[in-house]
This record gives C-alpha cells, structure tokens and sequence, in this order.
C-alpha cells in the first residue's frame, strides 16, 4: 500500500506541475473519471460476484444467493495535450487484491500524433476489433456473452475521413499457454497479432455507422511442436435516429477467441476452439436528466469442441434492462435487472447443466 500511495502522490505532483507550467510549455492535462458504488444480488453465485460474466455451475436445486458491495470500479484518467501529440493515461482499481484493498489496474495509456493525412497511436488501448461498447451497469461491457474486444499492448495507424475510417494494428498477440511451458504461446511465435478494421457513415436522414473488423494471431507450442491460431471476423452497426434514441448491435465469429472475451471465457485448442456470438442494445433518453439502456447477448461455442471437457461452457445468454437518474449535477443513481443463463456440457451427475440467474443490480455514479 505504501507503495500505491507514492504512485497516486507521484501522479498527481506531476499533473499539478504540469498544470504549472501548461501555458509556458504549450501542455494542458484535462482530468476525468467517476466514483462508483455499486450492490448487487445474485440469485445464484456468478463468475465473480462485483460483475458477472456467466453463472457458476452449481447443484440442481441448490442455487446459492450472493450480495456484493464495491467501489472498485471508481476510475480517473487525464488526457495531456501538447502541440498535436495527444495522451491518455487512465486506471480503475479491478486490479488483483483483496476486495478492501484494491489495486490500481492501468486501463490505457497510450499517445496518438497525425502523421501527414494519418494518425499514429501507441500505447495500450482498445481493441480495434469490434469498437462499440453497450450500455450496462454491470462492470463487465458483456464479454462471455457476445462482444469481444479488450484492451491491449499495440502500435495502430487509421485515417478518420468523415465519411470513412480505415486502422491496422499491430498489438500484444495474448494467446495462453496450451503446452504449460510457462511461455505464452503467442509470445513464443515471435510475431504480434494483426488486427483491422474499416467503416463508412451514412446519412440517410439518421445517422447509420457500419463496420467490419478482423485479427489474426498465429500461437506456438515448442513443447509439442505444433501452431495453431486466434482469429475472428466482426460486424458492427450504429444507427442514431436522433438524440434521444439510438441503437448498438455487433456479431462475430471466430476461434480460440478467450483472449478478446469470446468463447464464454473457455480456453483455446490447438485444434481451435471454435465460436460465434453477437449482442444488441437500445439507448433511450427521453429527457436531460433520465437515460434508459435494455438488451441483450448471446455466445455459443461448438460442442463438438468440447466433447472431452467437463463442465464446459457451451452457451451464455443474457438479457437486461438499466435506467439512470441525475440527482444532481453530475451524480448518477442507476438501477438494473438481468437475466443470465449458461449452458454446461459434461456436467456431473446432480448438477444443473443450465444455471441461470437473476443479478439485481444499483450503483450510485459521482462524474467528474
């Protein structure tokens, strides 16, 4: 703990001094983020009780109900502008450790500068692969159960025309370790992932945005002598028909995709895992002080995949319905209902092969 508190000392001397020195050295650093409370009841134990991802396995009839209280999805972030460099530097504290001590976890920091008509970014960020992220208040944007796209290590090029995007990306190829050499098999293969992505927007009297995007990451295992791959190909649409109504969908289908939050968090094969799953949300705010979000995902990983595996993962499904208040002035009050049902194969004998769910959820949001 001594030292996290040199490191938030060390960070907020720096912006301050900075803040000092912005007209005479061109820089200004813009402080965000939120604090966040957050209780939720399960109505059976989920992957991890401050969020969820899927519903544990657990003995038929013999569902056990959980109440989870945290902040640690409180977050800050400062984004620094000098001349035409950009930069954004942002933690939130899901970091490992114990629920009453939590750790800073570094969510991005990455630097972005034009390079003649493109632009150059570098650092960790977000995927390109599937961009768009729903509206829940469930930490977890809905991995495990149709979106996939994390956050990682990568050096990107785009070019934003208006009307058309374009990026490729060269990032951290995370893969796991099947051969239990203690090497990451994608570290091992000595290259990095490669992931794309372009985009057109439309203006047919709404505002239509459609998107694909791709990756490829080859894996190795020296310990048995054999390759295999992560991959996928993803579609995304945004349609905004006008401010207060707007609508989010992506799919995608791919293999060995744990890593990017696909496949219900099963790990890879050498052989491939293979999996598709996709999600739609709908964003409703009929007024400055009131927004409401439903939805809903599904995953699904073939079955002949898994056909030796105990207690694996064949589908997650999720449905759910948020709606936030505006206390005062940049204080939110949220409240949301979901209903999660995963489907396990090779379940023993008394033990439920479909758990399901029902996670109420409140939060309190203070924005800054």
């Amino acid at each position: 703990m001594k030292y996290l508190a040199i490191l938030i000392a060390a960070i907020l001397s720096g912006a301050l001094a900075g803040s000092a020195q912005a007209e005479k050295e061109d820089t200004t650093v813009e402080w965000y983020g939120y604090f966040k409370f957050d209780m939720a009841h399960d109505s059976a134990v989920s992957s991890n009780g401050n969020y969820i991802l899927y519903v544990a396995p657990h003995d038929k009839g013999d569902a056990v109900s959980t109440l989870n209280l945290t902040a640690r999805q409180s977050r800050f972030g400062a984004k620094i502008h000098r001349g035409q460099m950009r930069g954004v530097l942002e933690f939130d504290f899901y970091g490992s450790s114990p629920e009453n001590k939590n750790a800073l976890m570094l969510r991005k920091a990455y630097v972005t500068a034009p390079l003649g008509p493109l632009s150059l970014e570098a650092g960790q960020t977000t995927d390109l692969i599937s961009p768009l992220v729903p509206s829940t208040i469930n930490y977890s944007a809905m991995w495990g159960v149709g979106n996939v796209g994390y956050r990682r290590p990568q050096v990107k090029l785009y070019q934003n025309m208006g009307a058309y995007y374009w990026a490729v990306a060269l990032s951290r190829n995370l893969s796991g370790d099947l051969d239990g050499d203690g090497l990451d098999d994608g570290e091992a293969s000595g290259l990095p992932a490669v992931q794309a992505r372009v985009a057109c927007n439309l203006d047919l009297g709404v505002d239509l945005s459609v998107g694909t995007s791709v990756h490829y990451g080859r894996c190795d295992c020296p310990n048995e002598d054999k390759q295999y791959a992560n991959w996928s190909f993803n579609g995304d649409v945004k349609l905004v028909v006008n401010e207060e109504l707007s609508l989010l969908a992506e799919a995608y289908t791919g293999v060995n995709m744990n890593q990017y939050g696909g496949a219900i968090y099963n790990a890879g094969l050498v052989d491939g895992l293979r999996s598709s799953g996709g999600w739609a949300n709908v964003l409703y705010r009929p007024a400055e002080l009131w927004q409401f979000s439903i939805g809903g995902g599904l995953d699904q990983v073939r079955k002949e995949d898994l056909s030796t595996t105990a207690l694996a993962r064949s589908r997650n499904a999720v449905v759910f319905a948020n709606g936030q208040y505006q206390v005062v002035s940049g204080l939110w009050a949220g409240f949301e209902v979901s209903r999660w049902t995963t489907r396990y194969l090779n379940a023993s004998a008394g033990v439920a092969s479909d758990p399901s769910d029902l996670r109420l959820q409140w939060s309190l949001r203070g924005d800054f």
